[in-house]
Formats: C-alpha cells, structure tokens, sequence
C-alpha cells in the first residue's frame, strides 16, 4: 500500500511496550517484569 520507500513508525514497538507495562506491571514507571535491555530491546523477567 505505501509502497517499499516508507519506513513506518518507529515508536511502534515503545507504544507496544508501554501498553502492554500498564496492563502486567503494579507499577508501569518503575517496570519489574517487561525491562528495557539498552543496546538489544526488551526482555520478561523476574521468573
């Protein structure tokens, strides 16, 4: 549709993200389970 040339949004992933904290975490600013690895993305932990 938009053709090869467009390149999206790239706040997609953090919209997802944040979304996702306010549903899982008690506290979505202080994030325990859904946490941002700086340089590689995201991971769930504690197990």
């Amino acid at each position: 549709v938009w053709g090869y040339d467009h390149l999206g949004d790239s706040r997609l992933v953090d919209a997802c993200i944040q979304r996702l904290r306010a549903k899982v975490e008690n506290a979505p600013a202080t994030p325990r389970y859904v946490q941002t690895v700086r340089g590689f993305g995201y991971r769930f932990g504690p197990l």
